[in-house]
């Protein structure tokens, strides 16, 4: 019966403490939560890859752009100048121009030298213009085409040059990096060229407002600027104030150095949100800088966008669907076992299951269970019928084998008494008492009140005593208000009998102490029985035995232990788990017994 109440009891609270700590629903949810985080990087994460090698791909065509416009400034403008270059070592006007001293000659050689090089000064050619200058006379020859368009047409360009040249020139002495790449001039909206042949030095300039492609090399949307390495703009033409711009456009200060690598996105005043992407001029120090809308430059995302959030929602909308699906699959089916396993607990074993659903794999499932519970309410009558018979055996058999020991060692002291004529009175007053005893060892009753065992304790200690004279001593310190509990009969006679059978010696002094009390562990009363003698107490390895005592029957070998023993497997039969018997040796005394169980209050049972 205990045992098939111990599996129910703990089958339930398994399934109780399944539910509250790893229930099997919440497992499911935290199984899906994995299932859709896992997803979702791994999707979030394809997607970032996907993004970045788009925003990299629309960043190199981009730059390719820029490339090819490059190159094909580079090219024209090497052409040109290669052929100012030549015109200088080979054409005999510009050498003759050096040398001669006669002034109409000059004039000659400079209408000579402008109109063989104005072929190459065209309305579509990059170079607005050539320019000589002669250092020693002083006379500079520009070159340049009349017909172009632009806010600067005619002499300023000219004019602007020559006194550039000679501010330069004045010692005629030039930095070596001057001559080597074009540089800007801020105040003209131009870049300069200059080179050196022989005495003459020459040179072309590019006037940036008549710049071919230009402004349409990025389409209506995008901004060209000329900057340099540092990321301020050099020029902008009006292109930054026809966006929006109000500001001084020298001032603006852009991340170009990390835009020659990568995509950058800045925020511009009066423009918005722009993508900068720069290139390195082959020709200069300078850099060509795109600003793109940032929505056009994202543009080409946008279908892979949209196919994104699609994606992302049918997944949502799937793994939802598939977590009701299978909380309803799995929920239903357990609430119902949660409900019958409750009730089995209580000790109802007629509770039956109800399919949920009609689910083949639930109506097999529910079925099982419910001829299990079925089978086992029949197994549980049949356990508990035979255990009950076999407790009450056991426990006849230990009481038989209590009384008789006890019955010869009284008639012994009965005997003894009677062998002097004198102690006749005391001889009667053994044979009462000891016929007391036996109506009450020999009694049917399986329990008695606490204060009745300690009373016919102390008729036992008395017949003793008389066995004993002047030997024996007995001390006892009762709690009255556990005189009540209930307790099976002999519990402290056979420790008693135990300890003088073992430890009293004829003439020597002998003490046993008895003590009850109370003690109350989390709100439940015990019983504390106390049992201790002044005899040698027990060695460590018999300690560990008794402490074990129904583990070792083999105490019980040499006679000594067999009230003992008893009294161990009558606490377990009788008491339950919950009883604990406790061997120690007392501190200047002998061997101490304790006993501890679950206090209750003794009722007369009737007979």
């Amino acid at each position: 019966m205990h045992n098939l109440e111990g599996f129910f009891h703990n089958s339930y609270n398994l399934l109780s403490t399944t539910k509250r700590k790893r229930s099997l629903l919440h497992r499911f949810d935290i199984s899906f939560f994995v299932a859709m985080l896992i997803f979702t990087t791994l999707f979030a994460t394809v997607a970032t890859v996907m993004v970045l090698n788009l925003r990299d791909f629309s960043y190199r065509s981009v730059q390719d752009s820029l490339r090819f416009y490059d190159n094909r400034l580079y090219v024209e403008l090497n052409q040109d100048i290669m052929f100012l270059i030549d015109n200088c070592t080979s054409d005999p006007d510009i050498i003759r121009l050096r040398t001669t001293m006669d002034r109409g000659e000059e004039v000659g050689c400079i209408s000579r030298i402008q109109n063989r090089l104005s072929t190459q000064v065209t309305t579509n050619s990059v170079i607005r213009g050539f320019y000589l200058y002669y250092t020693e006379k002083d006379i500079f020859v520009p070159v340049y085409s009349t017909s172009n368009a632009g806010a600067n047409v005619g002499y300023p360009y000219p004019s602007f040059i020559r006194e550039l040249l000679r501010s330069h020139l004045e010692h005629d002495v030039v930095e070596p990096d001057f001559l080597k790449k074009w540089f800007f001039i801020e105040e003209h909206d131009c870049l300069i060229r200059l080179f050196k042949v022989g005495a003459i030095y020459g040179g072309a300039w590019i006037d940036l407002n008549n710049l071919p492609g230009f402004e349409e090399f990025s389409g209506n949307d995008g901004i060209l600027l000329i900057t340099d390495n540092s990321g301020q703009v050099l020029y902008a033409g009006n292109t930054l104030t026809d966006e929006g711009y109000e500001g001084d456009y020298h001032k603006l200060q852009l991340p170009v150095e990390r835009s020659l690598t990568e995509p950058v996105s800045v925020r511009i005043p009066g423009i918005g949100k722009r993508i900068v992407i720069s290139f390195k001029q082959s020709f200069s120090d300078y850099c060509f800088t795109v600003l793109l809308p940032q929505n056009q430059f994202f543009q080409a995302f946008q279908p892979f966008f949209v196919l994104l959030v699609l994606l992302i929602l049918w997944a949502v909308g799937f793994f939802i669907f598939y977590n009701r699906m299978g909380r309803g699959i799995i929920e239903i089916p357990v609430r119902s076992l949660m409900a019958v396993t409750k009730n089995i607990h209580e000790g109802n074993l007629d509770s039956r299951i109800t399919p949920p659903n009609d689910y083949e794999e639930t109506v097999q499932i529910t079925e099982a269970f419910n001829k299990l519970l079925s089978e086992i309410s029949n197994l549980r009558i049949s356990v508990y019928e035979e255990q009950l018979q076999a407790r009450e055996f056991e426990l006849k058999s230990l009481k038989n084998q209590v009384a008789p020991h006890f019955l010869i060692n009284c008639l012994n002291t009965v005997f003894m008494s009677a062998q002097d004529q004198s102690n006749l009175e005391m001889t009667n007053q053994i044979i009462t008492t000891l016929s007391s005893h036996l109506r009450y060892t020999l009694s049917d009753r399986d329990s008695v009140p606490l204060s009745e065992e300690l009373e016919y304790l102390d008729n036992y200690i008395l017949l003793t005593q008389s066995r004993f004279p002047g030997t024996l001593r007995y001390e006892t310190e009762t709690d009255p208000h556990m005189m009540d509990a209930e307790v099976f009969p002999m519990i402290l006679l056979t420790l008693t009998e135990n300890s003088i059978k073992t430890g009293l010696i004829m003439g020597e002094p002998f003490l046993i102490r008895v003590r009850t009390s109370k003690k109350v562990v989390n709100g439940e009363t015990f019983v504390c029985l106390e049992h201790t003698d002044s005899g040698i107490g027990l060695s460590e390895e018999m300690l560990d035995k008794y402490n074990h005592i129904l583990e070792h029957p083999e105490v019980t070998e040499k006679g000594t232990g067999i009230g003992l023993y008893n009294t161990a497997m009558r606490l377990r039969l009788i008491l339950g788990p919950e009883a604990e018997l406790n061997f120690a040796n007392e501190e200047g005394m002998g061997l101490r017994v304790t006993i501890c169980f679950p206090y209750k209050k003794y009722e007369e049972k009737e007979e």
